[in-house]
C-alpha cells in the first residue's frame, strides 16, 4: 500500500475512533457532515479491501455450492454497516502497518484542528510549529471547505439513490393494478415477463400470466426460497448501503455479484429440493423468461430474476456436492470472516474504537497527562515545572498563571477554576506528542464554563515534559456549532456541567431566589439556556427559542447558530419548583445538517 493511502487509513481510522467515544460532536455542521462523511470513507477503504480480497476467492470457489459465494458478500455488508468490529491477530488489516509517522501525524493533527475551532469566524490560537509540517493554517481550512464540499456531493447523491429508488418502486406499483391473485401471496399479472419478490413484511410473489403449468412448481419454489432466506430483507438493505456509498465502484461491483450469487443459490436450492433432474426444463423457463427485464438493478424492495446466461451454465453443470466439497468451502468461508472481518489487536485498546498501531495511544504519555491535568486542578505549581520546559514556564509566568520560586510555586488564579481534581477534567485526545485536555472551570455563583487546553510534550531521558502550551477560554461566550460542540460533547447528563448531579443546582437555586435580578435569567428557559451552557450574548450569532411545556414540566429549547447552519437541542427543566430556576438537561436527540 502507498504511504499516502496509509497516511489516510490511519489518519481516518484514528478520526473514526474520536467520532465513537464522542457521538455529539458528530452532529454538528463541522462534525456531522464531514466527520460523517469521513467515516463513510474509512469504512469504505476498508470494505472495498475486503471486496477485493473476496473476488479471487470466490473464483476458487466456482464448483462449490453458491451459497458460500453468497455468504461471502456479508462480510462486506458487515464492514459498511457494522458499528463495532471484532479483532483477531489474523485480521487482513494487520498487513498494512505504516512506516510512515510523519504523515499520519499530518493527518491526524490537520482533522484535530476542526474539533479545536471555536465555529463561526472564531479560531483559538492552539496552531504550534510542527503541528502539521509543511501546511499552514490556511490551507488546512481550504482542506477543510473541500470536505466539507464533498460532504455536500455525497449527501445530494445518496438523495439522487433514495429518489431513483422510490421512482422505481412507484412505476412498478402502478404496473401491478389488475394483478389477480393466483393462491396465498402468489399473484398473476400480464404486465409482469418474469417473476418476482415485492415487499418488507408481507412479501407477495408475482408471476407473468404466461407462466406454464408444467414450469409454476419449482419457479414458485425459487421464489418461496427467496423469502423463506430473508433475500429480501437482505436486498432491500443492500440497496440503502448502495445508496450511501454510491461513489465507491467497488460497492457496485459486490452489490451485482451478490445478486448473481443469491440467485445462483436459490437455483441450486431448487434443484435439490425437488430430487430430480429437472435441470433441462429449469434451463428451458430461464431461457422463456429472460426478455424483456423490467426491474432495474436499484429497486430496493422488489427484485427479479437477470443474468441468464450464467445462471443457465451453472444450472446445468451443477451436481448434488460431496460432503467434503461442502465442507472445505464452509470451512474457507469461515477463515474468510475471521480475516476479513476482524481489525488487528492493535485495535483492542481503548474505547473499542480504532486503534491503527501508529495512532494507538501512548500510556505513558497518558500518565504524563493525568498528572498534568490533576495538578492543573490542584493549583499544584510545583508538579507544573516540573513537567514543564523553560520555555513554558516562562509563558504561564507571562500569563500570570505561575507564580513564586521554586519551593513555593503557585498555579492559577481565584475565579473561575476547575475545583475538584477527580471530576472536572477529561482528556479528550492523547497520541503520539499531543495531548487535548478539556476543564469544567467553577465561579463562586456557582456557574460551570468548559476550558481547552492543548499540549506538546517532548521526551528527554525517557520522561516527557511539555514543550508548548496553549488553552482557549472560548467556551466562556460560545458563538459557533463547533464551539458547542467541543464544550459538550460528552452530552449534559451526569458530568461536570450537569446542574443536576453536580451539587451546584441548589445552590445557584438559592443565589437566584435571593437576587432576582441578578439573577433573572435563570426565571426563563431560553435565557437560562443562554446563561447556563454559556452561550453568546449576540443573537445575530447564537438564537435560543423554547418551544411549549410537555406534560412532565420540561420545555425544549434549539440552540441555533445561524453562521453555519448548525441547531441542537436541549432540554430545560424547573426542578426546585414553579417559582425556581430552570436547568439544562440532554434532549435525547439532536438536529444536524450537512
Amino acid at each position: 500500500m502507498h504511504t499516502w493511502a496509509e497516511a489516510l487509513l490511519g489518519g481516518v481510522g484514528r478520526l473514526f475512533e474520536i467520532g465513537l467515544n464522542r457521538s455529539f460532536y458528530d452532529f454538528t455542521v463541522l462534525g456531522g457532515g464531514s466527520l460523517m462523511f469521513l467515516k463513510v470513507l474509512y469504512r469504505s477503504m476498508v470494505a472495498g479491501g475486503t471486496v477485493l480480497a473476496i473476488l479471487p476467492l470466490r473464483m476458487l470457489l466456482k464448483r462449490a455450492p453458491k451459497v458460500c459465494s453468497y455468504l461471502l458478500w456479508a462480510l462486506v455488508l458487515y464492514r459498511l454497516l457494522c458499528p463495532f468490529t471484532f479483532v483477531s491477530s489474523l485480521s487482513l488489516l494487520g498487513m498494512f502497518e505504516t512506516e510512515d509517522a510523519a504523515q499520519i501525524q499530518m493527518v491526524e493533527t490537520e482533522f484535530s484542528e476542526v474539533q479545536m475551532e471555536s465555529g463561526a469566524g472564531e479560531t483559538p490560537d492552539i496552531q504550534t510549529e510542527g503541528q502539521t509540517p509543511g501546511i499552514s493554517r490556511e490551507e488546512g481550512r481550504n482542506r477543510r471547505s473541500r470536505l466539507r464540499m464533498a460532504a455536500h456531493v455525497w449527501a445530494a447523491g445518496i438523495a439522487a439513490m433514495l429518489l431513483y429508488g422510490a421512482v422505481s418502486m412507484t412505476l412498478l406499483s402502478r404496473r401491478l393494478k389488475g394483478a389477480v391473485r393466483l393462491r396465498g401471496n402468489i399473484y398473476l399479472s400480464d404486465y409482469v415477463p418474469t417473476p418476482f419478490v415485492i415487499g418488507l413484511i408481507r412479501p407477495r410473489i408475482f408471476l407473468p400470466s404466461s407462466l406454464q403449468e408444467t414450469e409454476m412448481d419449482y419457479i414458485i419454489l425459487h421464489e418461496r426460497t427467496h423469502i423463506r432466506r430473508g433475500d429480501h430483507i437482505i436486498r432491500m438493505i443492500s440497496f440503502f448501503t448502495l445508496a450511501v456509498y454510491w461513489f465507491h465502484p467497488l460497492v457496485w461491483a459486490a452489490y451485482y455479484l451478490s445478486g448473481k450469487d443469491m440467485e445462483m443459490s436459490c437455483d441450486e436450492a431448487v434443484m435439490r429440493k425437488m430430487g430430480q433432474d429437472i435441470r433441462a426444463d429449469y434451463s428451458t423457463s430461464l431461457l422463456n423468461l429472460a426478455a424483456g427485464r423490467i426491474f432495474p438493478g436499484g429497486t430496493p424492495l422488489a427484485f427479479g430474476e437477470g443474468d441468464t446466461k450464467t445462471r443457465i451454465k451453472n444450472v446445468m453443470r451443477w451436481r448434488r456436492p460431496k460432503p467434503v466439497v461442502t465442507g472445505i468451502a464452509l470451512a474457507a468461508v469461515v477463515v474468510a470472516a475471521v480475516v476479513l472481518g476482524t481489525d488487528p489487536k492493535a485495535a483492542e485498546a481503548g474505547n473499542g474504537g480504532l486503534r491503527q498501531s501508529m495512532g494507538a495511544e501512548n500510556a505513558e504519555l497518558r500518565q504524563a497527562a493525568e498528572t498534568w491535568a490533576k495538578a492543573y486542578c490542584d493549583r499544584d505549581g510545583a508538579t507544573i515545572v516540573n513537567l514543564s520546559t523553560p520555555q513554558v514556564q516562562e509563558t504561564l509566568i507571562e500569563e500570570e498563571l505561575l507564580s513564586g520560586e521554586a519551593g513555593d510555586y503557585g498555579f492559577g488564579w481565584s475565579s473561575p477554576w476547575p475545583w475538584n481534581s477527580d471530576t472536572d477534567y477529561r482528556i479528550v485526545s492523547c497520541t503520539e506528542n499531543q495531548t487535548v485536555i478539556q476543564y469544567y472551570a467553577w465561579t463562586s455563583d456557582p456557574h460551570v464554563t468548559v476550558w481547552q487546553e492543548l499540549l506538546v510534550w517532548e521526551q528527554e531521558n525517557g520522561e516527557y515534559r511539555v514543550k508548548e502550551n496553549s488553552a482557549s477560554w472560548i467556551y466562556d461566550s460560545i458563538s459557533g456549532s463547533s464551539g458547542f460542540a467541543e464544550a459538550y460533547g460528552a452530552g449534559i447528563n451526569g458530568t461536570p456541567i450537569d446542574y443536576l448531579t453536580n451539587g451546584a443546582g441548589e445552590a445557584l437555586n438559592e443565589n437566584a431566589l435571593q437576587n432576582r435580578e441578578y439573577y433573572q435569567d435563570l426565571f426563563a428557559p431560553e435565557t437560562a439556556a443562554r446563561f447556563l451552557l454559556n452561550l453568546s450574548a449576540d443573537e445575530s450569532a447564537v438564537t435560543v427559542s423554547a418551544g411549549s411545556r410537555q406534560d412532565d414540566g420540561s420545555v425544549e429549547v434549539t440552540v441555533s447558530f445561524p453562521a453555519d447552519g448548525g441547531s441542537a437541542v436541549m432540554k430545560m427543566v424547573q426542578p426546585y419548583g414553579e417559582d425556581g430556576i430552570w436547568i439544562a438537561q440532554d434532549a435525547g436527540y439532536l438536529f444536524f445538517q450537512f
